[in-house]
């Protein structure tokens, strides 16, 4: 009868240990579980990494701050060139080239063509050859089927900044900000944070699905925006309406700068014929009272020249002789 008591009770005595454990370790799963849960919902809503990833792509496009385009065939032939040569030199194989002895890096043909196909599609096909202007030149050596690409010049140039993302079917819609850097060549989208200067605009680039990938197909305006020429800024249609509200509350007439002061059917000032008129009435006032004198010394004259008459007719009285 002891020995089963004593049993039991040292069945009892382990049994709060395990039973703390096994409490010790549903909280730690627990916790575990909602930690694996978050990290899974930050990790779909958070395509930091895909970002960058299509802002590196778009980076020799953006840079040049190209025109809008419906699929890159109709691009000009400089431009395609231009875009996959610069594709050529900041993709992978960059630290692969050689510089000629005007530090113009030395870019094989056929690696400007691979470029070509991922970055605008199978359609396109490079023609190549020499291309440039006053500020700066490619040059095509044919006998080396080779561009020399003179990247120590090209600096102040847009940056790419992906602001949106949107998917439909195999198509794809990025919200691109301009953001203007200081040379193409240091552009480190790692080390973008809250020192990144605000885009100067934004513009809409589709990416159409192809056999090896996505390839850029068309680069178009963002929708509900107006892009002012010479600055290309943003104007959103609630700023817009402002703008035309303040043109429509502006007087027709420049000329008129007195507030107070109205205009006639005409076109005269009401105020200029007010003083017209008063400047009227004081000239008459003047005029009145000159003729008034004049009528006042007229009567002096004529009243003197009668007592001279009286005077004159007393002396033939009186200075005749007195007859006795």
């Amino acid at each position: 009868m002891s020995s089963n008591a004593s049993n039991k009770s040292r069945r009892n005595r382990y049994a709060a240990p395990i039973g703390g454990v096994f409490i010790i370790l549903c909280i730690v799963g627990f916790f575990t579980v909602v930690a694996a849960c978050f990290n899974l919902t930050r990790s779909i809503l958070d395509n930091s990494s895909q970002k960058q990833e299509y802002e590196e792509m778009l980076l020799p496009v953006v840079m040049f701050d190209p025109p809008p385009f419906e699929d890159p065939v109709n691009l000009r032939d400089t431009d395609l060139l231009q875009y996959s040569i610069w594709a050529t030199v900041l993709g992978e194989k960059r630290d692969t080239y050689e510089y000629d002895d005007d530090l113009s890096l030395v870019v094989p043909s056929s690696d400007v063509d691979m470029t070509a196909y991922h970055l605008f599609g199978p359609d396109v096909t490079l023609k190549h050859d020499s291309f440039g202007d006053y500020e700066i030149s490619y040059y095509y050596e044919e006998a080396t089927k080779s561009y020399h690409v003179p990247v120590t010049t090209m600096t102040g140039f847009y940056i790419p900044s992906v602001e949106e993302i949107v998917k439909k079917g195999d198509v794809i819609q990025l919200k691109v900000g301009y953001i203007p850097p200081n040379n193409a060549l240091n552009v480190d989208f790692s080390g973008k944070g809250n020192s990144e200067p605000a885009p100067d605009k934004y513009m809409t680039y589709e990416l159409h699905k192809g056999k090896d990938g996505y390839y850029l197909y068309a680069i178009k305006d963002v929708e509900g925006a107006t892009f002012l020429t010479g600055s290309d800024a943003v104007l959103p249609d609630d700023l817009l309406a402002q703008s035309e509200t303040g043109d429509a509350a502006m007087p027709e007439d420049p000329t008129v700068s007195d507030p107070g002061s109205s205009l006639t059917e005409d076109g005269s000032s009401s105020d200029g014929e007010e003083s017209a008129a008063e400047n009227e009435e004081e000239t008459e006032e003047e005029s009145g009272e000159g003729e008034e004198e004049s009528s006042e010394a007229e009567e002096q004259s004529d009243s003197s020249e009668d007592e001279e008459s009286e005077d004159g007719s007393s002396e033939s009285v009186f200075s005749g002789p007195v007859e006795g």
